[in-house]
């Protein structure tokens, strides 16, 4: 076990997290509003698409991730990798529609 097992996290780790947690929210926002009214759709005051939206929010939550890779250390890059890998698996299994050929 690590030594600091069963410890708060604290500090700039802690912070990331929070972050993290928040937007993930905020991607499920974007996926919601694409589902609703459409990945081409432009809500009124906004400049860019929901598909475009959607895109930034995901490339904010992987520099939260990227950060907590590298700086604290709190994600480890091979579990990362090994989660993405069983996700392929499962939605090779599950996934009710199939890409066209």
């Amino acid at each position: 076990m690590p030594e600091n097992y069963g410890q708060p996290t604290e500090g700039y780790a802690r912070e990331l997290l929070t972050i993290l947690a928040e937007e993930c929210c905020e991607v499920a926002v974007r996926v919601s509003k694409a589902l609703r009214f459409g990945l081409k759709e432009v809500q009124p005051g906004q400049e860019l698409t929901n598909a475009q939206r959607l895109a930034r929010e995901v490339g904010e939550v992987q520099e939260v991730v990227r950060r907590l890779i590298i700086y604290t250390g709190t994600l480890s890059e091979d579990e990362i990798n090994e989660g993405m890998i069983h996700k392929a698996d499962k939605l090779a299994k599950f996934m009710q529609t199939k890409l066209a050929s």
